[in-house]
């Protein structure tokens, strides 16, 4: 069983999203330049074949970029709904939200909570607007904490 500690939750930052960009603006510096190119000399076709494949390329990693932002921008609601669920069960336990961990990155109706006093099930009721905290007793679990 995974559990994802609160450092974790708040600080997981995607980096392919910085590489993307790297290549969207690498790809449109390649595109203008071919394209600039193709226009001062005409006669040169290839420059016209290869501004139009790069602009293709550009335009596909365009598309991935917008659609891993929407990915991005629900895991991020995600992961507030979670990290918010943390910090009350942390005020309700009297510990730090840094010394919980919590076994998934976003909130569903199998919540479990590590803390230092033992483990925790979060049991929502019908429309998830509130939560009841029992103290369970896992049998021989296999436990990987990832942190920050």
């Amino acid at each position: 069983m995974t559990f994802y500690t609160y450092g974790y939750l708040t600080n997981h930052h995607n980096t392919w999203q910085y590489a993307r960009i790297g290549l969207l603006i690498a790809l449109l510096i390649v595109f203008i330049g071919l394209f600039v190119y193709y226009l001062r000399h005409r006669w040169n076709v290839k420059y016209k074949d290869m501004s139009i494949i790069t602009g293709t390329l550009l335009l596909l990693v365009l598309g991935f970029q917008i659609n891993s932002l929407v990915s991005l921008r629900s895991a991020t609601e995600q992961t507030g709904e979670i990290t918010s669920t943390v910090t009350t069960v942390a005020k309700q336990l009297h510990v730090k939200p840094a010394q919980l961990a919590v076994n998934a990155t976003n909130t569903n109706t199998n919540l479990l909570i590590k803390a230092p006093q033992g483990y925790y099930r979060l049991d929502y009721n019908a429309d998830g607007s509130a939560y009841v905290l029992e103290k369970v007793q896992l049998h021989r679990p296999k436990i990987t904490l990832i942190k920050e």
